[in-house]
């Protein structure tokens, strides 16, 4: 089983990445990668609909996108671990452009259900070091809106349609999340409802 961690952040190893590192820790069966988009360049999306639309899901832009979305397409299942930035970080916004605008492109031109990435499970954590949940649910619910139009499977119990986490260290220091270690294990539970949406 492949499980691809994408962290959204701007800050390279903060505390997104770290809480994926430690939810990936001591896994049995399970192949996990993290991808950083602060280690990658993606450029804005330039709407150019006449070129993108041309292929489903080829974009002319040269960058690390295609990189990301072969990830994506490859991996049984995938974790996007986002912080809040005033809303989304502004390095992870141009994959988000850039992969909604594909996905409503090739739709607009070749129809509907081409979508690569559709009933892929995914899970979604949202990290803040303020506040009462509010800036975490903004993301999570962001993310998910994303996450439905691109059709990837939601992990759902009895009673919710989707499940997202929210992660408050209340700091914003790095490393500050590993002091959290209920935070450490809800993180780890919520991999464990992945690995068994992926197993269906």
């Amino acid at each position: 089983m492949k499980i691809l961690g994408i962290v959204g952040s701007n800050r390279k190893n903060g505390n997104s990445y770290l809480l994926l590192k430690e939810m990936f820790k001591n896994l049995s069966g399970i192949e996990a990668k993290i991808i950083q988009v602060a280690e990658l360049n993606i450029k804005s999306c330039k709407l150019c609909f006449e070129k993108c639309s041309e292929k489903p899901f080829e974009c002319i832009i040269e960058d690390d996108f295609k990189m990301l979305f072969e990830k994506m397409k490859s991996t049984d299942g995938i974790i996007i671990v986002c912080p809040f930035y005033f809303y989304i970080p502004s390095k992870f916004q141009p994959f988000l452009e850039r992969l909604s605008c594909l996905d409503y492109f090739t739709e607009e031109k070749h129809g509907k259900g081409l979508s690569l990435l559709s009933g892929k499970p995914r899970a979604l954590m949202a990290v803040s070091a303020s506040g009462s949940g509010f800036n975490t649910f903004q993301i999570l619910h962001h993310l998910q809106e994303f996450a439905l139009m691109l059709g990837m499977r939601p992990i759902t119990t009895e009673f919710w349609p989707f499940i997202g986490f929210s992660a408050k260290s209340g700091d914003i220091e790095k490393g500050a999340i590993l002091k959290e270690k209920k935070i450490i294990e809800q993180a780890k539970e919520l991999l464990k409802l992945l690995a068994r949406e992926i197993e269906k």
